[in-house]
């Protein structure tokens, strides 16, 4: 096994920091040197320092301690000793998920790996736990303001690299035209960026309290920062509705971030997500712990909330000490691995292998398919042997039966593609895995199409979506030069759009009257209204949602997931609940997403000294609420700060939540090789047949429904947006694939 650092960047890093080369003594320099030396791990001898208690970074790498502690041997000593620790933790935690049978845990399926990885996520929380120990054995003090240089440090010292999943690049020869499932080999120069099972980028380093993977809990001013239930509870639960936009809109937006991000949970040695968290939890890098007070009004008698913390990734896939960095599990761009999965064993799951066809369910009763049941574990808390829960190409689509409803419609179209590709190329007819991959090809387009043109622009802004994506009516060209990468900052803060979701969802007919509405914990993680025969199952809530008004984004947030978000009683008679505003807050404490002042200076407003500061995009009763919560501006927690925002004038959301999505889907446009207005991606006339199928039909062609709105994301109105025929929609135009003889290039 090699471990091996650069001399010469070590030798600068403590130099810069430190300012002085003469500070780093000769014996030190030495070993520097050493690791570029081979050594075997069956030669070495468990080691054990005092520390140098309170010696500040990076002074504390000069010392004798350090000189003896890092060493090659060293290391790999401590490595080897952690992974033995965070191993025997998981084979543990498997074996208190096969021995908790509590009716209300949602038992999902394992996390499948992609082929071409290892256990990332343990070798990579295995290598923050190296990096706590050396600092710990070092005595060295270490805090948040010096994380960018610790990281710089850390990152020098590989891990073993027969044990590193990125020690290979990946073959990408041929990958021209079709996007591999995974994401690997989008950008040709660095193959495993935006891949699957890889870290989350960053708009700004890190603040942890240690500097290395301590979540904050401590004030500027010093004491403890106020708890996230805490804060949940100062925001508001009394969210008034907006007629600027519908449910749909809401729901397309959670259809979208499932499709670019999921936070990993920490899993078992079986790869499921682990079931053992409690309020006596200590370790904050395996859960998620979130503390509830006696005399909390909605959860007494509920003594915390507790989940899985995300797991850890590699920085850029380099597999080394680091800052400690969460894994996103599904590929970063927008590529419908939604629907179609993030990894081979799940996309191959989910086909037929016929005809290019996916996998359905078929009730007698429905014009369309709904998607395959699953086939082990249960991805809602309600499923039968006759009405199972749904499988898709991500594991969430039970949340709610309307998203489960929004997967329908994608599977629906991608069979009738599939279908219509077939009848007018015959030369394809017995090629499966064409005729799959240009549906889904298609389809895609028509994915980034409607988040780009209707979705986004509606979100943060006609003129903020200009500013950072551009005009939507010109060919574009790809950079590989822009990481086409999910910021964590983004997937963990500004894509939790949750201000936006109501408590009541309404169903109606296919002649769009009204059936009747439903609480969201109806139908929340639960299959049953989906197999509603006598009232067209998800249909009728995709119905309903394209009237339905969605919640202002005002600060407020719904009951059913502020204070009652699954929740369900277990055999004990134990009722449980959880409360997004508390997981969104603590999730990105846990992320080490710097406060909301410092995201208002990278995004060119002025960094606030005092609360009074914020008035230039908060009115004067959110500041109030923020003075009340916290004891420094510095302190506000970025969930926290964006959502007391002023919407901007033509959006939906503040100018900072503009800020950091706007640049996030200027990553996943010009960083996305696959993007489908880039030059060469489509012939002209494939590009003008993606263009004009609207929304509209899509949702007609889709759902069993006699009419549709102009913009399906706006409630219908007879003067601006009225509703439309769907017998008078246009099927897609397949013509241009008619012509087109172009296959595997």
């Amino acid at each position: 096994m090699n471990m091996i650092i650069n001399l010469c960047l070590i030798i600068i890093i403590i130099s810069t920091i430190n300012g002085q080369w003469s500070d780093v003594p000769q014996q030190q320099r030495q070993f520097f040197s050493s690791f570029g030396n081979n050594f075997q791990a069956d030669n070495l001898s468990p080691v054990s320092f005092q520390p140098s208690f309170g010696i500040p970074f990076p002074q504390c790498l000069s010392t004798e301690a350090a000189s003896a502690l890092l060493t090659p041997s060293a290391i790999l000593n401590i490595f080897q000793t952690k992974l033995q620790q965070e191993s025997a933790k998981l084979k543990q935690e498997r074996v208190r998920n096969d021995g908790l049978k509590n009716n209300d845990i949602m038992d999902f399926d394992a996390l499948q790996l992609r082929s071409d990885t290892l256990n990332g996520a343990l070798l990579a929380r295995t290598a923050t736990k190296v990096a706590s120990e050396i600092m710990a054995q070092l005595g060295c003090i270490t805090n948040s303001t010096i994380t960018q240089q610790l990281d710089l440090f850390l990152r020098q010292i590989q891990m073993p690299q027969d044990s590193c999943a990125f020690n290979q690049n990946a073959n990408c020869d041929g990958l021209t035209k079709y996007r591999t499932i995974t994401g690997v080999c989008n950008n040709l120069q660095r193959p495993y960026e935006g891949s699957s099972q890889t870290a989350y980028a960053r708009l700004l380093a890190a603040a942890y309290e240690d500097g290395l993977s301590k979540p904050r809990s401590q004030s500027v001013l010093g004491g403890p920062l106020p708890s996230c239930r805490q804060i949940s509870l100062a925001l508001g639960s009394k969210p008034v509705f907006d007629s600027s936009f519908n449910n749909l809109f809401v729901a397309y937006g959670q259809f979208l971030v499932h499709d670019i991000t999921l936070a990993t949970p920490v899993t078992d040695s079986g790869l499921t997500p682990i079931t053992s968290c409690s309020c006596s939890t200590q370790d904050p890098d395996t859960c998620l712990v979130i503390r509830i007070s006696a005399d909390d009004p909605f959860m007494a008698g509920q003594k915390c909330i507790a989940t899985p913390a995300t797991a850890q990734a590699f920085t850029d896939q380099i597999c080394s000490l680091g800052v400690k960095d969460q894994m996103n599990g599904n590929s970063h761009y927008i590529d419908l691995s939604v629907t179609y999965g993030s990894t081979k064993d799940t996309a191959n799951g989910l086909r037929v292998h016929k005809d290019g066809l996916l996998k359905s369910t078929r009730r007698s009763w429905s014009k369309f398919e709904l998607p395959p049941g699953q086939r082990d574990g249960k991805s809602c808390v309600d499923a039968t042997e006759t009405q199972r829960c749904f499988a898709a190409g991500d594991s969430r689509l039970m949340e709610n039966t309307l998203l489960a409803g929004i997967q329908a419609q994608w599977l629906r179209l991608h069979n009738i593609f599939v279908r219509e590709l077939a009848s007018i190329r015959p030369d394809w007819q017995n090629n499966d895995d064409l005729l799959y991959e240009e549906a889904k090809r298609i389809l895609s387009a028509l994915h980034q199409q409607y988040t780009y043109d209707i979705w986004l622009p509606m979100l943060i802004g006609t003129q903020a979506a200009q500013q950072y994506v551009g005009d939507n009516t010109l060919l574009t060209k790809y950079n590989p030069n822009l990481p086409g990468v999910v910021l964590n900052e983004a997937a963990t803060v500004a894509l939790r759009l949750h201000t936006f979701v109501r408590d009541l969802y309404s169903r109606c007919n296919r002649k769009g009257e009204l059936i009747d509405q439903i609480w969201l914990n109806d139908i929340a993680a639960k299959c049953k209204l989906a197999y509603d025969a006598q009232n067209s199952g998800v249909d009728s809530l995709l119905c309903g949602s394209l009237f339905d008004f969605g919640f202002a984004h005002d600060g407020n947030f719904a009951q059913q997931i502020h204070h009652h978000l699954f929740e369900t009683t277990n055999l004990q008679g134990e009722t449980r609940r959880n409360d997004i505003v508390s997981i969104n807050i603590c999730r990105a404490r846990e992320h080490g997403i710097p406060g909301y002042n410092a995201y208002r200076q990278l995004c060119g407003l002025k960094r606030a000294v005092q609360f009074q500061d914020f008035a230039d995009i908060m009115s004067v009763e959110n500041i109030q609420k923020l003075q009340m919560i916290y004891q420094h501006p510095d302190d506000v927690d970025l969930f926290v700060g964006v959502n007391y925002e002023n919407q901007l004038g033509d959006g939906l959301v503040g100018p900072v939540s503009a800020c950091i999505i706007g640049t996030q889907f200027q990553h996943l446009k010009y960083g996305d090789r696959f993007f489908y207005r880039h030059e060469g991606q489509f012939t002209p006339e494939q590009l003008n047949s993606i263009r004009k199928y609207s929304y509209s039909c899509f949702i007609c062609h889709s759902t069993d429904i006699e009419k549709v709105a102009l913009n399906p994301f706006r409630p219908p109105n007879d003067q601006t947006n009225p509703l439309q025929l769907c017998s008078q929609c246009p099927i897609f135009d397949f013509n241009p694939w008619r012509l087109n003889t172009r296959i595997f290039q």
